[in-house]
């Protein structure tokens, strides 16, 4: 198992769509975010709130496009038959599922230190060291939901119809549900919209660890959408097998 690891990782990281979309893009994010508008602040004060709230948002952004995009490439291995392929080799499918999983979580961490990193040293986000590592450790088990999610559209949907799919439903999640754009702004129904999705509660869960709320309430939502999302790709899994190329 640890060999097939190894393998899938590599596979991953040599992507430079993967690097430029989940490390890159929300880290330049980070920076226009908190330039534009924490440049309006009136106070250091301010400017650390504009600055730590940009962060924690595309701290989630980049999370879950990884977490989605090392996830769903089930999706394009069934259909290049990669995945029949490791038929013929001493490979359970559980460990196949397992490694797919292990994969989709550990691609979250690039992500999120980068960005940290950028808050820290280009936007002058302070925070104690403790609190950094509480925000990248609750963030990137927070990001479990949405490996579970990838995992689900990676199972239930054909090749084309999943790298759409991916892109379609990183953009909801990210403007619906406040990463761009705080949900304060939004209009009381589109408020109501945003506390139904997954990212809404994924960056709280990071404003709850830097001091801006709680955390027991986004960890439970985020546990639920967890305990769906898996229970589906369960589901999924059992009528459509892995090494099935089509169907």
């Amino acid at each position: 198992m640890t060999a097939l690891l190894t393998f899938q990782l590599r596979r991953v990281l040599r992507s430079w769509e993967y690097l430029f979309f989940t490390v890159v893009l929300p880290a330049l994010f980070t920076v226009f975010f908190t330039k534009v508008f924490g440049g309006q602040a009136g106070s250091g004060a301010e400017y650390q709130d504009y600055a730590r709230t940009y962060m924690v948002s595309m701290m989630a952004y980049g999370g879950l496009g990884a977490a989605l995009g090392a996830t769903i490439r089930l999706s394009f291995d069934r259909a290049s038959g990669w995945l029949r392929q490791l038929r013929v080799l001493p490979v359970p499918a559980r460990d196949v599922v397992v490694v797919d999983i292990a994969v989709g979580m550990l691609l979250v961490l690039p992500s999120l230190v980068v960005v940290a990193l950028v808050g820290r040293f280009v936007n002058g986000v302070q925070l104690g060291l403790g609190t950094w590592v509480g925000l990248v450790a609750a963030l990137w088990l927070g990001s479990a939901a949405f490996v579970a999610l990838g995992m689900l559209l990676g199972l239930a949907l054909e090749q084309k119809a999943a790298g759409a799919a991916m892109g379609i439903v990183s953009v909801v999640l990210a403007a619906l549900g406040g990463l761009w754009i705080p949900v304060e702004v939004f209009p009381a129904g589109f408020r109501t919209v945003a506390q139904a999705t997954p990212s809404y509660w994924y960056a709280e869960l990071g404003r709850g660890v830097v001091g801006d709320g709680g955390t027991v309430l986004p960890v439970l939502a985020l546990a639920g959408f967890a305990a769906v999302f898996a229970l589906a790709a369960l589901a999924v899994g059992a009528r459509r097998p892995l090494h099935a190329v089509a169907g």
